[in-house]
């Protein structure tokens, strides 16, 4: 650490630290304060450690770094939330864990998040001679039926068993009643199980289903009688008819009635149907509440790479449509266009955030109305020239934070900005490396630690109370770099601010190395 600032006071910090680390709460606060160090070399071993890192999309190759690990909770989080793995990644993850339940969980995830990998690499797969390969053909969507057939006869029993969790619907009768006389047991009782939910619910059935989640899961996972479809379209339950809007293969009149459904969530999930006619799409979206609930489209984000459909998509009725078309990359500049004037906010929300090149207009709608602008902020284009005039005096705190990003922003206007009265603007500013040391070890002191930080035992959890108002303000002012060393140090040692202390961009890369590996020796 020779040559960064402070190098002594740094050294000071590993005074007696083992003592700190041993404490409950500190090691895992300094893990979780590094995952914003500017360092990558230091968020490629924070990844092997914090799962919460999945959360936020990473680079490449911090993806690889937490992949590569084989720790189930840690992979399990990279399966779950992270977006945009490559298709290469996915294959990694899913290798070390073929088998079992984790197995099945990672293909579950796959099939949900991971990409659509072309029909070449399905039978490349099904034709390896390792089975954990193999596995793979059964982890994504696009499986097609001639390597499912292929599969049924796989030599290896956890692949055929694998087989009938995730493709039975690839798979003809032939192949059904095949698997239903495996001669491995797990294979049979998991190809029974499947065959008793192929079997169509009739009225009868349902109507001695006295529990609603029972019946629930049922119009979920079975088929149904053509009757009782119509006639579940019109139940009271709620939950129940959006649970049939699900279903594949509902004929023109069930979507017709489900289009013109009372409750907005069944209306938008047969809105966002790929095979629902947009006549359809345009009465079930209309009258929609401000504040509905949109999911992700993986449909729409196959369709990603095709012009053509994301121009028509881009005008369907259907918001979640629009707004799954706007997390595309790329996009024709006419429907880039259409879409940044998107009546919707999230629509041009997620193109801001998404597109590799969303209109610089956009992106200053986004800074003056986003309650955290710094997504915005960081996009490429921004027009930071925009930011011109007394921003600062502004009446709205959303303009006035914007002041710290204008090209002529002065040291005097951060400080001043500092002792704003709303948190929107004197946060950042408190943050702002542009800050005066003395200033900074003002707000320091006059503001009060976190109880819920503080708070010694994790049972007492109900009773905690809420955070002051000038907590935001305190943790900004622990992760200003112009905190003197001495300051940051003994931060850093104290259970209350050791996670916010640990994002101090300050910290050198090789203390904040020594920090991970007390950290993991002591978790």
């Amino acid at each position: 650490m020779r040559g960064e600032r402070g190098s002594d006071d740094w050294e000071r910090l590993f005074d007696g630290l083992e003592e700190a680390a041993a404490n409950a709460g500190i090691p895992w606060a300094w893990l979780s304060g590094l995952t914003a160090h500017p360092s990558t070399d230091v968020r490629l071993r924070l990844a092997r450690h914090v799962p919460s890192m999945a959360l936020d999309p990473q680079p490449p190759e911090i993806v690889d770094a937490a992949v590569a690990r084989t720790d189930w909770y840690l992979r399990r989080a990279w399966a779950q939330y992270q977006r945009g793995m490559s298709l290469a990644q996915w294959e990694r993850l899913l290798d070390a864990d073929c088998t079992g339940w984790q197995g099945t969980a990672l293909r579950c995830w796959s099939h949900q998040n991971g990409p659509l990998p072309p029909a070449e690499r399905f039978a490349a797969w099904a034709a390896d001679p390792d089975p954990r390969v193999r596995l793979r053909a059964l982890s994504f969507r696009g499986l097609p039926g001639h390597v499912a057939a292929t599969l049924a006869a796989d030599p290896d029993p956890h692949v055929r068993h694998a087989l009938c969790a995730h493709a039975w619907d690839h798979l003809d009768t032939h192949h059904h009643a095949a698997l239903r006389t495996d001669p491995d047991p797990t294979v049979r009782d998991a190809a029974a199980a499947w065959h008793d939910d192929e079997r169509p619910l009739s009225p009868a059935e349902f109507d001695t289903l006295d529990d609603d989640e029972d019946r629930r899961d049922a119009v979920r996972e079975r088929p149904l009688y053509p009757d009782l479809a119509r006639r579940l379209t019109h139940h009271p339950d709620t939950e129940l008819r959006r649970r049939l809007a699900e279903k594949p293969h509902l004929g023109p009149d069930l979507l017709a009635t489900l289009a013109g459904d009372l409750d907005p969530d069944v209306r938008a999930e047969i809105a966002a149907r790929p095979d629902t006619p947009e006549h359809l799409r345009a009465q079930a979206s209309a009258d929609q509440p401000p504040d509905q609930k949109y999911g992700d489209l993986r449909w729409v984000e196959d369709l990603h790479d095709d012009p053509t459909a994301m121009r028509r998509l881009a005008r369907s009725a259907s918001t979640a449509i629009r707004r799954s078309v706007a997390r595309a990359r790329t996009l024709p500049p006419d429907t880039l266009d259409l879409l940044a004037h998107d009546p919707d906010s999230g629509v041009r929300s997620t193109l801001a955030v998404h597109n590799d090149t969303p209109p610089a207009d956009l992106l200053l709608e986004a800074a003056t109305t986003w309650a955290h602008p710094d997504k915005a902020l960081r996009r490429p284009g921004f027009p930071f020239h925009a930011l011109t005039g007394d921003l600062a005096d502004h009446t709205d705190p959303k303009i006035r934070r914007l002041a710290l990003h204008a090209p002529d922003c002065t040291p005097a206007t951060v400080e001043r900005l500092a002792t704003d009265p709303d948190p929107l603007v004197h946060t950042p500013a408190a943050a702002d490396p542009r800050l005066s040391p003395a200033t900074a070890l003002r707000l320091l002191a006059a503001t009060e630690p976190d109880p819920v930080a503080t708070e010694p035992d994790p049972a007492a959890a109900d009773e905690r109370t809420a955070p002051p108002a000038a907590y935001g303000l305190r943790r900004a002012v622990i992760r200003n770099p112009r905190l003197p060393v001495a300051t940051l140090v003994a931060l850093l040692r104290d259970r209350a601010t050791a996670e916010a202390a640990a994002g101090n961009p300050a910290i050198p890369a090789p203390v904040a190395h020594r920090l991970i590996d007390l950290a993991a020796a002591h978790r």
